[in-house]
């Protein structure tokens, strides 16, 4: 593969116009591709186990999908770096009671809601993010963010204000971009849709193998940022499990949908770290 072609190759993947290239460096970014794609490939795999069988194969990726009354999808979020931890309480619904005979148990079958919080943040630098726009259906494009349907009182019709704010590219983001997605998602799943009726928010957590209905406590989500991570803003979410997945009416396609996920989680990790090793091996960035 001649250097022109290389270029090509690099500018079709990316959306970034390469202009000059040496022969050395090609070198070194043609082995960073070939060896990225053989790495994709073999996650790719296992992501497709993971979700046909998320009780024998794990997958460290999480989504969040805000979707209206009826499931329509208008905002997913895949987490391009995945939270630096993640916690799950599971509760039990049952009281022992000490009696004159003995001791009494009580339980009951009903689910009891689970509380799960995730911590982490996005980095600095430029994320490639595919599960953008192309994942939101067309009942539910008008409230998404690609609509600029950023916060909750655009939903409700309050805003009056004439003032646009542009966005960049859907699918190209910093850190600092990735926070202002999952702010707006949060803050939307508060809202109702056109039928007046809750949005609903899953969360996908396929590292656990596991997928809900969930919505966010008073307490809400915390972002903080320190001198010590200066520009790199962390986030504490803490969600509350309403339903499994499979329990919640009106999810029957969710299987189909988990594949794609899980297939765009590990292309988009692989095509960061493309995006990385051309960004190290051509502007020598470290």
């Amino acid at each position: 593969m001649g250097i022109t072609q290389l270029r090509n190759l690099l500018t079709n993947i990316t959306g970034v116009n390469l202009y000059i290239i040496t022969n050395y460096k090609a070198v070194a970014v043609l082995d960073s591709v070939v060896k990225t794609a053989k790495s994709t490939l073999k996650n790719l795999g296992r992501s497709m186990m993971a979700a046909q069988f998320p009780n024998d194969f794990e997958v460290y990726m999480c989504s969040l999908e805000l979707a209206d009354s009826k499931g329509n999808t208008i905002d997913v979020f895949t987490f391009p770096i995945s939270p630096e931890s993640i916690d799950k309480s599971e509760p039990k619904r049952t009281t022992v009671v000490n009696t004159a005979g003995g001791i009494t148990v009580l339980t009951s079958p009903v689910f009891m809601p689970q509380t799960i919080t995730i911590k982490g943040n996005f980095g600095r630098t430029f994320k490639i993010l595919l599960s953008g726009s192309d994942s939101v259906s067309l009942t539910g494009a008008a409230f998404s963010i690609s609509a600029g349907k950023r916060y909750l009182y655009q939903l409700q019709g309050k805003s009056t204000s004439s003032l646009t704010m542009p966005s960049f590219d859907a699918g190209i983001k910093t850190g600092y971009g990735c926070i202002k997605i999952l702010q707006s998602i949060i803050d939307k799943s508060n809202g109702v849709d056109e039928n007046g009726f809750p949005m609903k928010l899953f969360f996908y957590n396929m590292a656990l193998g596991e997928s809900y209905l969930v919505t966010i406590p008073p307490r809400g989500v915390n972002f903080s940022q320190s001198i010590s991570k200066n520009m790199i803003w962390e986030y504490n979410l803490e969600m509350t499990v309403i339903a499994p997945l499979e329990a919640v009416s009106g999810t029957s396609g969710s299987k189909g949908s988990l594949l794609e996920m899980c297939a765009s989680n590990v292309i988009q990790k692989g095509i960061n770290e493309f995006a990385s090793s051309i960004s190290k091996g051509l502007l020598g960035n470290g």
